[in-house]
């Protein structure tokens, strides 16, 4: 599978509540960092309590892709997420996810929002 492919992948198994099959695009070591480098995630079962605890408190949780860029190891995504409104979020929250790969693995995802 091409780096898209796993993406886009990795956000249908979020998308069905299929939390294993999700994880499996993950590497065990993956980080996830905002736009100032800060760590918000370290290591994978880091990644499955915070996506855990977001499908059981944002059950409608959607991510719409409106854009999509690939190029070797990385893949930039525009995200529209919904699904916040009715736990007294936001109707739709905007962001750029830069999706860094190791081998077919998400290793690095940098969030800009």
């Amino acid at each position: 599978m091409e780096p898209r492919d796993i993406v886009q992948a990795a956000i249908e198994a979020y998308h069905d509540h299929d939390l294993d099959r999700c994880l499996g695009y993950y590497a065990r070591d993956v980080v996830v960092k905002d736009a100032d480098g800060n760590v918000l995630m370290d290591g994978a079962d880091a990644v499955r309590a915070r996506y855990a605890r977001s499908m059981t408190e944002h059950p409608n949780l959607h991510y719409d892709i409106p854009n999509r860029i690939a190029l070797g190891d990385f893949v930039i995504d525009e995200e529209r997420v919904t699904g916040f409104a009715r736990t007294g979020g936001p109707d739709l929250v905007r962001a750029v996810l830069v999706y860094r790969f190791a081998g077919e693995l998400i290793r690095e995802i940098l969030v800009l929002s």
